[in-house]
């Protein structure tokens, strides 16, 4: 089976909810042991998360490629693959060790380089959201399942921009001030920031830095897109997947479609150096 499916992403779906349980067992442990990696913080949760999701993911899809952030890079194979899951075993790392919401477990999946389906699974919050892109997307809460698709807001005196709780610098706020949004929202995972502007809670997420990776990216992006909303860089250029780099190089713009031209309009040119 090439073509995603519903079947798939009820899959993953389970699949990220098991992961959560493994994270939640953690969520309240009092001296949970945070290391470094690459300046990133990292926990036997983010770990263990990981080895539960790549083992269940290389029994259910043998022939498929698959990208996690935990998991070493040893080639660049996945890059050549038609389709290749995209793992963030515990996003928002930082909001985990904080005992705050905003972490979320993350699993998409790239078809012929483009993101198809993802399950984003917030565990502390009680939410899960789903998409498959042409077939639409949806929230999973309190055992309820409802259909979601984004705002029509497009003008920015009436935006409610959402943004980083741990990543507050220079560029993004020069960002806000040339969107000039009517309302500012902060939470950790980029996953539930998405999951916000596809529950219209949000109309637009910017991330104007380069040090966000593909796996922060290709589950959110197909759940936005499958709920008619877009996913951009900060030039209004479609995200790059295609490797052999890991990170997206000019940022993030995450809105309900209908404001994206005109916040690409009035941050244009503000991020030469990113």
């Amino acid at each position: 089976m090439n073509t995603p499916s519903a079947q798939e992403l009820a899959f993953v779906r389970e699949l990220a909810l098991e992961a959560g349980k493994i994270v939640m067992g953690y969520a309240d442990m009092k001296g949970v042991d945070v290391d470094d990696k690459d300046g990133q913080p990292v926990t036997v949760a983010d770990r263990e998360s990981n080895d539960l999701i790549m083992a269940e993911l290389a029994k259910r899809f043998p022939n498929d490629a698959i990208l996690s952030e935990e998991t070493p890079v040893e080639n660049n194979s996945w890059t050549q693959a038609e389709r290749c899951w995209v793992v963030d075993p515990l996003d928002g790392t930082s909001d985990f060790v904080k005992g705050r919401v905003g972490f979320a477990v993350m699993i998409g999946l790239l078809h012929k380089g483009r993101p198809a389906l993802g399950a984003v699974h917030v565990p502390k919050a009680g939410r899960t959201f789903l998409g498959l892109v042409g077939e639409g997307a949806e929230e999973e809460r309190d055992g309820e399942r409802h259909t979601l698709s984004v705002s029509s807001r497009a003008d920015s005196n009436e935006l409610r921009c959402i943004c980083s709780i741990a990543h507050r610098d220079e560029a993004l706020e020069r960002a806000i001030a040339a969107i000039d949004p009517a309302e500012q929202l902060s939470v950790g995972s980029v996953g539930y920031k998405v999951g916000k502007i596809v529950a219209d809670e949000a109309d637009m997420y910017i991330a104007p830095t380069s040090y966000i990776s593909l796996w922060d990216t290709c589950g959110p992006e197909a759940i936005l897109h499958a709920a008619g909303g877009r996913f951009l860089n900060v030039d209004g250029e479609p995200l790059d997947y295609s490797g052999p780099g890991l990170k997206h190089k000019r940022g993030l713009l995450a809105t309900n479609g209908a404001c994206a031209d005109a916040v690409v309009t009035k941050i244009s040119g503000l991020f030469p150096d990113i």
